[in-house]
């Protein structure tokens, strides 16, 4: 049965430079057996690219925009659901944005565009304080959960997505692309946009994750390089063919 391993990238696939040598490694070894491995990640094209180019790993797919948007290891777009165009002008205005330090749309590869563009895939949104960006993220969701899902990401970001998507979907959108029928499916992160996929397949976490994702959490990992190796020596307990 082949194996496939969703890894969120910061905080969980990037750790620091050490760790994310041993990554490389471990998911060579991975890959070479026939697995894949795929990236799951809020980051948009041009930023998950950017990181591409210092780090140079290998990796089969990569979900981007927290399930938005798929790409193969060539840079093609496989998938890709934009936001409800009638909805963007009246979250704008509920975003507030005279209060953050810095914003910017994505639409499909084009990842700094602003609110007038048209299909966007993403909306970034950075404050300068924590816990606003966490209250205002629950209000969008409280008010406009019926078109897009806000997710509060690090300390001070706040990324809005279609309602349409998780990076769970993003997954199993990509299982039925590829034409994989029952494969083993394994994931790790840290994060809030993480926790859909950490439920619905198996599902671990980093050490250092938010409190939310460990409830849910088979086992929680300092290195996903570590993960890897239970993997691939069969020592991890799964609870989903």
């Amino acid at each position: 049965m082949k194996k496939i391993l969703v890894s969120d990238y910061d905080s969980t696939f990037y750790l620091n430079d050490d760790d994310m040598e041993l990554n490389k490694q471990s998911v060579d070894k991975f890959m070479s057996l026939g697995n894949l491995f795929v990236i799951a990640t809020g980051r948009s094209y041009f930023d998950f690219y950017h990181k591409l180019d210092i780090y140079k790993f290998n990796y089969n797919y990569a979900i981007l925009n927290h399930g938005a948007t798929i790409i193969d290891n060539q840079g093609n777009i496989l998938f890709n659901i934009a936001m409800d165009n009638k909805i963007i002008p009246k979250i704008k205005d509920d975003l507030d944005l005279d209060q953050s330090i810095s914003y910017f749309c994505c639409s499909g590869k084009d990842s700094r565009v602003d609110f007038e563009t048209k299909d966007l895939t993403k909306i970034n949104v950075k404050y300068a304080d924590k816990k606003y960006a966490f209250n205002k993220a629950q209000y969008i969701n409280q008010k406009y959960g019926k078109y897009v899902k806000a997710y509060f990401v690090g300390k001070d970001l706040v990324e809005i997505i279609s309602n349409k998507t998780n990076k769970k979907d993003a997954i199993s959108y990509l299982m039925k692309m590829i034409d994989e029928v029952d494969p083993m499916i394994y994931t790790i992160g840290d994060g809030y946009s993480d926790l859909e996929m950490i439920k619905g397949f198996n599902g671990y976490c980093m050490k250092d994750s938010v409190e939310e994702i460990k409830k849910y959490a088979i086992k929680e990992y300092s290195s996903v390089s570590n993960l890897i190796d239970d993997i691939m020596n069969e020592k991890c307990k799964t609870l989903f063919k």
